[in-house]
């Protein structure tokens, strides 16, 4: 993925954004999502990398509609595996949580919609889905991160 300098003035991208808590991986989410908002997510052949990880990106484009919509994975487990001694009974491997919004680390999935969804009914349609344990919209005043929400 091509490397992005921005200024801080020039960040003004309008955006809504859902935090998603489930226990659906990503494809089956995505799989989902399909079915019930009538989308079509497809996966995004490069990841967004961000401090040693990787998080898995789906975009939703139709330009005849105007919909422009992105689903992020939020969390990523990183495993390392430790230098011990060949005295030790066991191998012990180190497991760090990463999140891609560090205020929201709890949160699994992200969608991103840039325009061309009703925010009311997209809420309630991921406010139905059996799978979704928890979904709402994330106000901008608790974003930290922003730079890492802009890979398009």
């Amino acid at each position: 993925m091509k490397k992005k300098y921005f200024l801080v003035d020039e960040i003004k991208e309008e955006y809504s954004l859902f935090a998603l808590h489930t226990a659906l991986d990503d494809f089956s989410l995505a799989f989902a999502l399909n079915k019930h908002l009538k989308a079509n997510f497809t996966r995004i052949k490069e990841n967004l990398n961000y401090n040693n990880s990787s998080f898995e990106i789906f975009n939703w484009e139709n330009v005849k509609n105007g919909i422009h919509c992105s689903l992020i994975s939020n969390k990523q487990i990183i495993e390392s595996k430790n230098k011990t001694n060949s005295n030790s009974l066991f191998n012990i491997s180190e497991a760090k949580k990463v999140s891609l919004i560090k205020s929201l680390p709890d949160v699994d999935y992200l969608i991103k919609i840039k325009h061309g969804l009703d925010i009311n009914h997209t809420a309630k349609v991921l406010n139905k889905l059996p799978q979704v344990v928890l979904t709402y919209i994330v106000d901008d005043e608790e974003i930290k991160s922003k730079f890492n929400l802009i890979f398009d």
